[in-house]
């Protein structure tokens, strides 16, 4: 009896354990002014997996709540996203890039 109340005891932490560390797959699309945005890195930096986006500017990546992802580019500024129930929901997100600002040099008069 001992041996099975062990093993029971057992299975239940390790499935309290599985639960929290589910991840499911989301879709999403990078975008800056309606155009795609293809070979931007999309990481999660919570689990540490990471991927691009393809020529149509879409990607897929695991995610659970309340991780983070991170959205960078050499055009486009860095961009953070946190996995909220709604972001779960939807199963699909959309980012809209923000390019870096040109600055302009003083001249030398």
């Amino acid at each position: 009896m001992r041996v099975f109340l062990t093993l029971f005891i057992l299975f239940s932490f390790d499935l309290s354990f599985s639960q929290n560390d589910y991840r499911t797959w989301i879709r999403g699309k990078v975008l800056y002014k309606n155009v795609n945005v293809t070979s931007a890195n999309v990481v999660n930096n919570t689990s540490q997996m990471a991927t691009t986006t393809n020529d149509e500017g879409e990607f897929e990546i695991e995610v659970k709540l309340n991780d983070k992802l991170i959205f960078s580019s050499v055009q486009y500024q860095i961009r953070e996203l946190s996995i909220t129930k709604e972001v779960l929901q939807k199963n699909r997100i959309v980012i809209d890039a923000v390019s870096y600002t040109h600055l302009t040099l003083p001249t030398n008069r």
